[in-house]
This record gives structure tokens, C-alpha cells and sequence, in this order.
């Protein structure tokens, strides 16, 4: 029984060759969709589950929420909080903090940039993974010691052993005490080179080490075995509660109030995306985004065979009658429907595998995952899931086929009743709209994406991101000194229109908040916290930031800078300009721009100094320090030099290669034994939506993958219902119709169902796109002309697909069509 089914199976796939060709075509770009899409979701799922006692390990996250901003989660923690924590809490076995920086090393006289970290010396009794020399145990136990992986050790000594010999990092010799293999493609950490929290080369400024203010470390701990998490998160709302304020001369600060620390399993917290995470994370819906274009786009290849192995049903109505007359059971012939559905799956499989093998190394690269790996020949487990594909694609899709064909009568069949039904055509006709529905979604999708990222990238900043440069991490008096020598160096030739420095620059993720009082204060506080960034008096002009009222700071009024603390007088009060952004002066209470102008300010001084008093002096608009994911903080912008750590240069339009070449040796000049930490902002800006950049192409990919196969589809099923109409197309000819009539009443037949597709696709793509743009505090508005753009678009699709079948059909000649007549 089995060895004739199989038999009819292949006949029936080699005589209908075009048939064969759509359907095994369509389900090999579907399944070749759904198995990337696969690999991508098992690797976001399976984040450091590969570290011994995994599931004792949590990560403390911290919901931040400051005075009249949204509450935000981020990865970054106080560091004095990990061992209170330890101390607190007797279900903590170990705890660990570690904090990314990039360090200079050198290698003979070459210097090169590398992404390093601080970590605690009891970092790897936490995360184990394997040494290839030294003792992990006390890798970190040394101050003046570091820990590289096996590339970073390759790459400076090349096949000696490293181990205890000397690296120069960040200008300090440190002994290699571990070598441990490259850190596996799916954690969360990313380093390099690891040197121990106590090291010198620790960037981490030695006031905010045991300063609960600053948010600086990541920060696990591993339980005691049976220990439960949920006993220390039931606790950390008194622990936070018993932070000792912070105390400035304007009052306390009950960081209680703004910090609640919670716990979140090591193995889940890659799908906790927050801020300051060294790894972006992933989003569970974004992982339920991505499944369910898997599961679309395979429902699309499904509907094509449901369709065409029910529109092809009259060609197979004898053989099931024939079959019912000699014995066979209804059961039997939609077991015998079903297995070539499976066989037709397995084919597709197989030119899926192969499509996979070819486009896999681009979608790794692409998605920037190098542990994406297809191993279905080693893992049995794949091969297990691949065969469940198949069942599941095969038995979906031929179900309904198997039903439908197996109901037929043998009396009518075979008495010269094709066997179709009423039922069967208006079932295929609604396939044919769920289909482009779905097509039609996917690319309204797509261009709601790249719409909100132009959006994002462009007008919405509100400064102009072309042509800046950026030196980034110029942090210690000596390397200021020379940051201030070199911007006024560079004002000075005439490749360059402006140079600034500042604190912090747009996209570099950085930020500091400061209380402050003010006679108008709202009433449910006494301060109001606002970002503080310290630009100098070419900041704005250089990012050209627009004024709305006042003044901004310049040379003339050199009053505006905040002084140093007197070491010999610290309680003397201090005075300088504020420069206030829109935000702030809404967030402060102010009537309007204007009416901010003059007002005075009060800023808390370090513990043991006075504050300092700040008039407003102007005020500039609104513009993004990071993404538009997040509103525009209210924020001030202070004249502390000492406080500048970024250097950013504009550079004319057209002498970007010359700029870069007078950049890069005044550097070498000036700081010889530190490679240039040079960046572009656009290409940090657009970093920062890298995640949504690439979520736009994956989109664009799908959805066109998703048209092509239910073009398939249609071609498929214009084919037929032509080869159906072939007598009725000649006596249409012979009464006088035209070419351009037959092809428009066989192009119109499968217009309707795209119409109606639009119709439910639009308010399904609208309401999905509000809800993906709902995480945008700046976001473009909902565009009608780009759901009719799409609409357009799939009915263009449509008409070529028939078209071009019709109009070869319709000028076939009639004595063709009728010779059986």
C-alpha cells in the first residue's frame, strides 16, 4: 500500500510539473524563512546558559525614576551596592560587579584601542568559563594584574605564553596571571581584557567608588544552593529604603526614592533589555515579533498548495473514484493526499537546507550573531526538529486538500461530474485574501519602520549631526589640558567651521542628574532634577543647536564659567550662567522662555563645599542626547571646564579626508602614547538604532519573500483557472472579444480578493504599527498614502503576475481552444 502511494505520489509530481515547481518552490522559501528565523530565536533564548550553576545566578537591575521623567531600567548600579548586598542578604553565596571601559594598550611601539573591563576578583567563581592558562581561581586576586582572552593574548604575543609577562594598559605594567578562551557569542558580557576592580588602570574616578550616587558597575550574585531569589526581592525595597541619603548643602537626597533595585535571572537577562547593558539586549516581543513572520510567511507557502491542490481537484476526482469503487477507505485516501503533502515538504526541506547553508554566513553577518550555527548534521535534536517541520508544514497544508479530495462521490465522479464544489472555490478565494492580508501588513510594516528611522535619524534630533568628529574619553586634568590646546589649535585652519568641548556628546549614552532648588519649585518636591552636561562657550554653535531665547555662553561673558572650589575656603558660595533647555523650563515651572531668563538657580556642592548659584542666561530648544525611544530630558548645560571630556569638531563640507589626516597627527603631537579615540557622531547616532535599522531590513526581506510566494501562489492558480477557460476564452474570440478583453476579465477575477486584502490588512497594520511606535516618545505619524502605497503595490504585483499569463492565453487561437468542440 505504502510502495503504490509513494509511486502515484511521484507521478503525480512529474506529470504536473509546473504545479510541483510552485509548490515545492513556495514551501522551500518559506521553510528557508522559518529555519533563520528559527536559529535567530534559539540563540537569543539560550544567553549564558552555558556557565555552571546558571540558575543560581541573578543580575540586580535598577528601575530609576527621576522627578518628573519616565521610569527606566538600566544594568548600571552604584558600587557600594554588591557588597551591602552580600552583607545584607545571608542567601548570597558570592557577588561580583564589573564595569566596561576602553583601554589603550601598546604593543612595541604601536598603540590600539581595546574593549576592556573592571571586574571583582571573585568575578570568575561567578562565571567559569575555561582557562587555557593560569589559575582562574586567582587570575584577579593581584592589583596589578590582567586576565586576556585567547585572541587579545595572540594578538600581543602572538604563540608565546603570555603568562607572566607584562602589558602596557592605559600606561600602567600589568602581569598576564590568565589566558581564558574567547568569551562564547551569546553573553552578555563583551571584553577583551579583564584587570581587577582594585587595578590602577580602573577608569572608574575614585570619589564615586563608594558613592551611592553614581551608576557605574554591573552587579550578579550566585545564591547558596536551594537559596530562593524571591526571599532577597522581597527585601530590597527596605534595603533600598535604608540607603543613607546624600547629603549637599540643599538638602538630602533619598536615592530610596529614585532607585528600586530588582532581580532578574542571568539566563533571562538578555531578554530584560536595559540601559548601559554591555550587550544590547533582546526584547520578548521582539522574539514574538520575528516567530510570528516565521509562522506568516509559512502559512503564505501552506495557503499556496491548500489552494492549488484544491483548484486542481477535477484532475484528480477519477482516481479517487476509481479508488472508493475497488475498496479503498476515505481514511486511506487522505492518508495517501497526506503523504504526498509530506513528500512534496520533504523536497522543500531539502532545497531549504541547501538555501540555508548558502545565506547563512550573510545572516550571521548581517545580524551581527556569530553563533548562529545550522548543525543538522551533528544534532540530533535539529534533525528532530527539522522532521517535526515537515510533519507540521506537510499536514497543515494538506489536511484540507486531503479532506476536500477524499469526500468525493464515485456515482457522480464517474458518471462526468468533475467533483468541485462551490465551497472549495470561495474557500480559495478567501486564502488568496488572507494571503496579500498578510503581505500587505508585512509591507506597511516595513515602511512604517524605515519611516520612523529617517524620522529618528533626521528632524527629530534638533541639531545637525553632518561631518562632526568626535575625540571621546579625554578624562584627567593632563589629557583636558591637552584637549583645550588642541581645539584651539584646530579653530585655526580652515578645514575646520567649529570646535567644542563638553561633557558628554549626543549618542554616547552618558549622563549626569542634579538636583536643583528654585523659588518656583513645584510643591510636591523641593528640587527638581534635571541632566547636566558642561559645554563650552562653542558647543551649541558647533552641534548648531537653536536659540530660543536669551543668549548662549560666549567669550565676552566669561562670568558664566562655574570656578573650582577654593581648597582654602570650599564653604565660599560660587557663582555662574545656566544655559536651560526648553524642557527645563517647563519642568521648572516657568511661564515661558523668557520669563526663565535671570532666574536663579541653586546646585548642590560635593559633601563639604558650598553650593553654587547659576542665573539662566538663555535658553535653547529641545534636542536628543540619545534615542527617540525616550522623551527629551529637561536639562541644563553649565560652563566647568574641568568637567569636559569630549572633544567635537565640525568639519567643512568636502575636506573630510584632509580633517581627519590634521586631526589624527595633532593627536600623535600632542598625546603620543594613547591611540586617537576619533568617532563620527552620525555613525554613533546610528548605532543607536542599529537594533531598529536592521529590524526595518529584516522586514523589508520577509515581506518581500511573503509577496513572491503568494505570487507563486497566483501564478499557479491563474494557470489553471486559464486552462479551465481555454474553450470559453475561444468562444469569447469568436464572438468579437478582444486580447486586451480576455485579460482583463481574467486580471479582474483575482483583483477582488486582493481589494478585499486590503481592507483587513490596513486597520491590522495600523493598530500593530501604533502599538511598535508607542515606544517611541518622538515618532512620525501613521501615513495613509503608505498603506495605499502598499496596497498599490501588492494589486501591481497581482496584475503582473496574471497579466502576463492572460494575455499569453488570450492570444492563443480560438480554432486552438474549440478543436475538441
Amino acid at each position: 500500500m505504502f510502495a503504490n502511494y509513494l509511486t502515484v505520489a511521484l507521478r503525480t509530481l512529474i506529470k504536473h510539473k509546473l504545479y510541483s515547481a510552485i509548490t515545492v518552490a513556495g514551501l522551500a522559501l518559506g521553510l528557508t524563512a522559518a529555519i533563520l528565523i528559527g536559529l535567530f530565536v534559539h540563540n537569543e533564548l539560550t544567553y549564558d546558559r552555558d556557565v555552571t550553576d546558571a540558575d543560581r545566578i541573578q543580575q540586580v537591575l535598577v528601575t530609576a525614576t527621576l522627578p518628573g521623567r519616565a521610569p527606566e531600567d538600566g544594568a548600571s548600579l552604584p558600587m557600594p551596592l554588591g557588597p551591602a548586598l552580600k552583607q545584607a542578604f545571608p542567601q548570597v553565596a558570592e557577588m561580583a560587579r564589573i564595569a566596561p571601559q576602553t583601554s589603550s594598550l601598546k604593543r612595541d611601539e604601536t598603540l590600539f584601542s581595546e574593549q576592556a573591563a573592571v571586574a571583582d576578583a571573585s568575578f570568575f567563581r561567578l562565571f567559569d568559563w575555561p582557562f587555557l592558562v593560569g589559575d582562574r581561581a586567582t587570575a584577579l586576586d593581584d592589583p596589578n594584574s590582567v586576565v586576556l582572552t585567547a585572541k587579545t593574548a595572540a594578538k600581543y604575543f602572538g604563540d608565546a605564553n603570555p603568562l607572566g609577562r607584562t602589558l602596557s594598559v592605559d600606561g600602567h605594567l600589568l602581569r598576564v596571571t590568565g589566558v581564558m578562551r574567547d568569551l562564547p557569542a551569546n553573553t552578555q558580557f563583551a571584553f577583551a581584557l579583564l584587570v581587577p576592580m582594585d587595578s590602577q588602570a580602573n577608569q572608574i574616578p575614585d570619589y564615586l567608588r563608594q558613592h551611592w550616587g553614581g551608576l557605574m558597575t554591573m552587579t550578579f550574585l550566585k545564591l547558596k544552593p536551594g537559596a530562593s531569589p524571591d526571599l532577597i526581592q522581597a527585601g530590597l525595597p527596605a534595603f533600598g529604603a535604608a540607603i543613607p541619603p546624600i547629603r549637599t548643602n540643599t538638602g538630602e537626597v533619598h536615592l530610596g526614592d529614585m532607585f528600586k533595585f530588582f532581580l532578574v535571572p542571568l539566563t533571562e537577562a538578555h531578554l530584560h533589555p536595559v540601559r548601559n547593558a554591555m550587550v544590547e539586549g533582546t526584547s520578548p516581543i521582539e522574539i514574538g515579533i520575528f516567530t510570528a513572520v516565521a509562522v506568516l510567511v509559512l502559512a503564505i507557502a501552506c495557503i499556496n498548495f491548500m489552494n492549488l491542490a484544491t483548484a486542481r481537484a477535477s484532475l484528480r476526482a477519477r482516481e479517487v473514484a476509481l479508488r472508493k469503487v475497488v475498496g479503498a477507505s476515505r481514511g486511506q485516501i487522505m492518508v495517501q493526499f497526506l503523504g504526498e503533502s509530506i513528500l512534496l515538504t520533504g523536497l522543500a526541506l531539502i532545497l531549504a537546507v541547501a538555501l540555508v547553508e548558502v545565506l547563512l554566513p550573510s545572516f550571521t553577518a548581517f545580524l551581527g550573531k556569530p553563533s548562529l550555527a545550522f548543525n543538522y548534521l551533528r544534532d540530533a535534536r535539529v534533525l528532530g526538529c527539522l522532521a517535526a517541520l515537515v510533519l507540521l508544514v506537510g499536514g497543515a497544508g494538506g489536511l484540507y486538500p486531503a479532506i476536500f479530495l477524499s469526500a468525493f462521490q464515485p456515482g457522480p465522479v464517474l458518471k462526468g461530474n468533475s467533483g468541485g464544489s462551490g465551497a472549495g472555490g470561495r474557500l480559495r478565494v478567501v486564502l488568496v485574501v488572507l494571503q496579500f492580508a498578510i503581505s500587505i501588513s508585512l509591507m506597511v510594516a516595513t515602511g512604517v519602520v524605515y519611516g520612523q528611522l529617517a524620522y529618528a535619524q533626521g528632524r527629530a534630533l534638533g541639531f545637525n549631526k553632518e561631518n562632526i568628529v568626535v575625540l571621546t574619553d579625554l578624562y584627567g586634568p593632563e589629557l583636558q589640558q591637552k584637549a583645550e590646546t588642541l581645539r584651539d589649535a584646530l579653530r585655526q585652519d580652515p578645514r575646520i567651521a567649529a570646535a567644542a568641548l563638553a561633557e558628554s556628546y549626543p549618542g554616547s549614552g552618558t549622563e549626569n542628574n542634579t538636583g536643583v532648588n528654585h523659588p518656583g519649585a513645584p510643591a510636591d518636591d523641593g528640587a527638581v532634577v534635571l541632566r547636566r552636561d558642561a559645554v563650552d562657550a562653542d558647543y551649541f554653535s558647533t552641534l548648531k543647536v537653536l536659540q530660543v531665547a536669551g543668549r548662549v555662553f560666549d567669550r565676552e561673558h566669561p562670568a558664566d564659567a562655574i570656578p573650582p572650589a577654593d581648597p582654602a575656603n570650599p564653604q565660599k558660595l560660587r557663582h555662574g550662567g545656566v544655559v536651560l533647555n526648553r524642557s527645563a523650563v517647563r519642568r521648572l515651572g516657568y511661564a515661558s522662555p523668557e520669563a526663565a531668563l535671570g532666574q536663579p538657580l541653586m546646585l548642590p556642592g560635593k559633601e563639604g563645599e558650598a553650593g553654587v548659584e547659576v542665573t539662566v542666561v538663555g535658553v535653547v530648544e529641545d534636542f536628543h542626547q540619545g534615542s527617540v525611544h525616550t522623551a527629551v530630558a529637561p536639562q541644563m548645560f553649565l560652563e566647568t571646564p574641568k568637567s569636559y571630556s569630549q572633544l567635537l569638531i565640525r568639519v567643512k563640507a568636502g575636506e573630510i579626508p584632509g580633517a581627519l589626516d590634521l586631526i589624527d597627527r595633532s593627536w600623535r603631537q600632542l598625546v603620543p602614547d594613547r591611540p586617537v579615540p576619533r568617532v563620527f557622531l552620525d555613525a554613533q547616532l546610528q548605532s543607536v538604532y542599529e537594533r531598529e535599522t536592521k529590524t526595518g531590513q529584516l522586514f523589508a526581506v520577509f515581506s518581500g519573500l511573503a509577496i513572491v510566494i503568494a505570487a507563486l501562489g497566483l501564478f499557479g492558480l491563474a494557470s489553471f483557472t486559464a486552462e479551465r477557460r481555454t474553450k470559453e476564452i475561444g468562444l469569447r474570440k469568436v464572438l468579437g472579444a478582444g486580447v486586451t478583453d480576455i485579460v482583463r476579465l481574467l486580471v479582474w477575477q483575482f483583483s477582488k480578493p486582493v481589494l478585499v486584502a486590503n481592507v483587513i490588512a490596513w486597520p491590522v497594520a495600523w493598530v500593530a504599527m501604533r502599538h511598535w511606535l508607542d515606544g517611541f516618545a518622538d515618532r512620525v505619524p501613521l501615513n495613509p498614502l503608505l498603506f495605499v502605497a502598499s496596497g498599490l503595490s501588492a494589486l501591481m504585483v497581482a496584475w503582473a503576475t496574471v497579466g502576463l499569463h492572460a494575455a499569453r492565453v488570450a492570444a492563443t487561437k480560438p480554432v486552438v481552444a474549440l478543436r475538441y468542440e
